[in-house]
């Protein structure tokens, strides 16, 4: 049995791993020594020995022009949320209020207490289902002295206990209340929306803006009947979520003749989800006439997971929309929002792009289009573009510009005949009309240079899933491709366009062969082929999103370098018109390495809001050199394996402030030049060897506490083991001869942890110490020799 003092006792002494950090460095300072905190304290993955936030659901996932509303986050290590931040303009948001549910131990003393009030009911021969649960819980919580965000915890745990159905899923346990105002000229479509708390900014989760009503879901709503007491009015944007074995029902008047767009957003919310199969919420639609019979079902659109209807309503009546998970599973961020009405919608487009500096007439095709034929500005650039719909309209194709001469294959009936002779090189415009087409492209080639084929479709929107030959003029195949991944599309799951490079052995004309693998074929089939000398080229992605850390720390990045058409040579990145205080450090990626690990050092002072960076990449390309954006980016699992790199709107840099008593002096930053030059030298390892590199300051700071130093996602066969040398400490890397091999490693990141040890209380024995991330040291270059 558990009384309300010590109750209370255990609510108060929770010993806090950030104050131990702090401490600690708080207790090197006197010493002049303060290079954890100086040089590199704390990493973005835990700030002060805490992790940082994560969200994993936005419910309603977005809203309404010129309105504001309440939107629920889910996620963990949500506590203590000051603020939340949405990409663009025109939106902002306030936190209302947090959830945090009650740790097993809390729990059970409020249980114990429960039951030793009921106990004590039964002694004074008082009946206790004579009292109402929830007025005996507030009654206990007066005398113990419980809180209101406790005892509203404890209820929702008890609540869920009673529900077979509910899935406990830690990492979405934790929810914050917001209030989201939209200006009313917010920009409609997709934003980010973040989280800060004091340990840091978390992840970005899609935020949707719309021009739309907007309804959110009450339940109960699984059946036509129930749904039919609250009907939604068309047209409508409906924001949900399926619990498990949960079915949403949607009510609505329809007339004959109606063509209505019933588009889900589910997929497009949260691309990818690690701890599931196939790795995102897959709904299926259904939709009912007023007599319960099927009209229209759909469970995807084409190869996109995410369903939509396009049905003209066959009478007027009393329908229901039906939604659930294809498999009956469902949880808290199985989220979606549905656009139900007489929407345009565009599904297919034919040319799927055109030559930088021209201009384009596009043909469309889809559902409530007010135009066929949509002209298009290629713009000056390569790249995608607008072809010109405008919100509330629903489009599933782009439009991409290119560099070289375009052709168009001429419709077969074409009426006089067009000519049609492309000319290398080029990009050709054709479609997969009807099943079992196969197109045939016949170009002159020189022999002896290299030759790049590229299909794009399945990454502009079209359903073609390519296979593309190469024959000479007698036939023999030169080369061939079914898929070819594309890294740089991170939203793909299936890369289903083709790409075969090839030298041509004689001069002479070549023929291109273009098929779909699975026999299909539509006017939505569209595709572009590109034929050329290779372009050679790079890409750059920088993970993760958001770099949390201390001011004046150093944090590390990644920078995932996806190389094009041969380009194997170094590169140089840099922050482009950062704010004073921030560096990077350690940018360069030495030639022919895709991924790099380095460092941001941030400012000595802390900033009030994250701060927006950008990061140029630089390198020689030929005679040229070429600078490209280096494009935020998470890096997310899908289903227990699959991972990808999704884009991201914004790099946001969040500097918290230093733990109380730490500051520098001239000698501590005279100290920390010197270990950085340190760590600039770098190291060469032996293959099958090990190299040392002494690191000056450590040693003392290790004389005050044990530290233990541990490589951070190191390259495969390299280790690292330590010993002291005086004021210095001695790191000793090795590098196993069967996993590595002579060239450059990039830079190796160090993370420097300490020992927690947590209190005894209430007599009870002292759990075991844990390590607690204290620092990361500045990159180190290495390579094998």
């Amino acid at each position: 049995m558990v009384n309300a003092k010590k109750f209370i006792t255990l609510s108060s002494s929770v010993y806090s791993v950030k104050s131990v950090v702090s401490n600690f460095l708080s207790r090197l300072m006197p010493a002049g020594i303060c290079l954890l905190l100086a040089l590199p304290a704390f990493s973005q993955q835990r700030a002060g020995g805490l992790p940082t936030p994560v969200i994993g659901y936005a419910l309603p996932a977005g809203g309404r022009q010129g309105t504001r509303f309440e939107v629920t986050v889910g996620g963990a290590n949500l506590t203590g949320a000051t603020a939340a931040l949405i990409s663009g303009g025109g939106a902002s948001a306030e936190v209302l209020k947090l959830f945090k549910p009650l740790n097993n131990a809390r729990e059970k003393a409020i249980r114990e207490l429960v039951q030793a009030e009921r106990e004590k009911m039964k002694t004074e021969k008082r009946q206790p289902g004579t009292v109402r649960e929830d007025d005996l819980l507030s009654q206990i919580a007066r005398k113990a002295g419980i809180s209101a965000d406790e005892l509203a915890a404890f209820r929702e745990s008890v609540k869920q206990k009673r529900d077979p159905k509910h899935q406990l899923n830690p990492q979405l346990v934790e929810r914050a209340t917001l209030r989201v105002t939209l200006a009313p000229d917010a920009l409609p479509g997709n934003r980010e929306i973040r989280l800060l708390t004091p340990t840091g900014l978390s992840n970005p989760m899609t935020f949707q803006v719309g021009v739309l009503p907007e309804v959110l879901e009450s339940e109960p709503n699984d059946s036509p009947e129930l749904a039919a007491v609250a009907p939604v009015t068309l047209p409508v944007v409906i924001n949900g979520r399926i619990l498990p074995g949960d079915v949403d029902c949607f009510a609505f008047d329809a007339r004959k003749g109606m063509d209505l767009t019933i588009s889900v957003a589910a997929r497009e919310l949260i691309p990818y989800l690690a701890d599931a199969v196939p790795g995102w919420f897959q709904a299926n639609i259904t939709l009912l006439d007023p007599k319960g019979h099927e009209v229209a079902f759909s469970d995807d659109f084409g190869y996109r997971p995410d369903p939509l209807l396009c049905v003209t309503i066959p009478a007027d009546g009393h329908y229901t929309l039906r939604i659930r998970d294809s498999i009956c599973r469902g949880r808290e961020d199985f989220v979606y929002r549905i656009s139900a009405g007489e929407i345009p919608c565009l599904t297919e487009q034919f040319p799927a792009g055109g030559q930088i500096n021209t201009h384009v007439d596009v043909r469309v095709a889809g559902w409530n289009l007010p135009e066929r034929k949509l002209p298009v500005d290629a713009g000056d650039t390569p790249g995608l573009r607008n072809i010109g719909l405008h919100a509330p309209a629903i489009g599933f194709v782009q439009f991409e510009a290119g560099r070289f001469p375009e052709f168009t294959e001429p419709a077969a009936d074409a009426k006089p005949p067009t000519p049609f002779e492309p000319r290398f090189p080029c990009t050709i415009n054709a479609v997969i009309s009807k099943p079992g087409e196969h197109d045939v492209f016949s170009l002159h080639l020189p022999a002896g240079g290299e030759v790049v084929a590229e299909i794009r479709a399945r990454r502009l929107g079209s359903p073609l899933d390519s296979m593309l030959r190469v024959t000479d003029a007698e036939g023999k195949l030169i080369a061939s491709n079914d898929d070819h991944d594309d890294p740089s599309a991170g939203l793909e799951t299936h890369h289903a366009d083709s790409r075969a490079a090839f030298t041509p052995p004689h001069d002479g004309v070549y023929q291109f062969h273009v098929s779909d693998t699975q026999g299909k074929g539509s006017p939505a089939h569209a595709y572009r082929l590109t034929i050329a000398p290779p372009q050679p080229d790079f890409k750059v992605r920088i993970v993760p999103s958001c770099l949390n850390g201390r001011a004046g720390s150093m944090v590390p990045v990644t920078a995932q370098v996806l190389r094009l058409d041969g380009f194997s040579g170094e590169i140089t990145l840099a922050l482009k018109d950062a704010p004073p205080g921030f560096e990077l450090v350690g940018g360069k990626v030495p030639a022919g390495t895709d991924s790099l690990r380095l460092t941001l050092k941030l400012p000595d002072e802390a900033s009030r809001a994250p701060v927006a960076l950008a990061i140029e990449a630089r390198a020689r390309v030929g005679s040229d050199e070429v600078v490209r954006q280096a494009v935020p980016a998470e890096d997310r699992m899908q289903a227990f394996f699959y991972r990808h790199l999704v884009p991201a709107a914004e790099l946001l840099a969040c500097v918290l402030p230093r733990p109380q008593g730490t500051k520098r002096s001239p000698a501590t930053l005279a100290g920390v030049e010197r270990f950085r030059a340190a760590c600039a030298a770098g190291v060469a390892i032996p293959a099958g060897g090990s190299a040392t590199l002494s690191l000056p300051g450590l040693g003392a700071i290790a004389a005050n506490r044990p530290l233990k130093f541990a490589l951070n996602a190191p390259p495969p066969g390299i280790t690292l083991e330590t010993q002291p040398n005086g004021n210095a400490v001695d790191f000793i890397f090795r590098a196993d001869a069967a996993k590595t091999k002579p060239g450059p490693l990039g830079n190796l990141i160090v993370s420097v942890f300490t020992e927690f040890q947590p209190r005894a209380v209430d007599g009870k024995p002292a759990k075991p110490a844990q390590s607690v991330l204290a620092a990361t040291l500045p990159p180190i270059p290495s390579k094998v020799k």
